[in-house]
């Protein structure tokens, strides 16, 4: 059973909002740093200000705002308990936390977590659709995933049709 928590697989209706664009951060030696303003409450409607940072499967972390992780937690709760759901579950609990905006507009996401991404001084911050990744900005562009140029044969067409 492969676990995509950041998908809503057609299953829930489109977010009214999403987080678009990129931008870089300092972050202070308590893995403190300014989330970009558009990004705060989880959107313009949700209210919510928290969100779950996680391991991502690309090499950076994913930070899900609560209500949609929540959402995503509960259908795979849903369905029939087994060994590999509750291994799943407990790998990815191992590796996230729950974080709010301070009110200065920072989250802290723990050191010990920033650092299993390579994440010291400066953060990338970029919008995904419903969800937001964190990356260490030089492994980030090593890939050339920050190069738009790069993108897969047909992935545009695909995307607005």
């Amino acid at each position: 059973m492969v676990m995509d928590i950041t998908a809503h697989n057609n299953q829930l209706p489109p977010p009214a909002f999403t987080f678009h664009g990129q931008y870089t951060r300092s972050v202070d030696a308590k893995g403190r740093f300014n989330l970009p303003f558009r990004f705060r409450k989880g959107g313009p409607d949700t209210g919510d200000e928290r969100y779950v940072v996680m391991r991502g499967p690309d090499g950076g972390l994913t930070v899900h705002p609560h209500a949609v992780w929540i959402e995503a937690y509960n259908r795979l709760r849903s369905g029939p308990p087994s060994p590999e759901l509750r291994r799943n579950l407990r790998r990815m609990s191992l590796h996230s936390r729950m974080v709010e905006p301070d009110s200065q507009g920072r989250i802290a996401v723990p050191v010990e977590l920033l650092g299993t991404v390579g994440i010291q001084k400066k953060i990338l911050v970029v919008g995904v659709g419903n969800y937001m990744e964190l990356w260490n900005p030089e492994s980030l562009m090593d890939e050339g995933d920050a190069d738009a140029t790069a993108l897969d044969a047909g992935f545009q067409d695909e995307f607005f049709r």
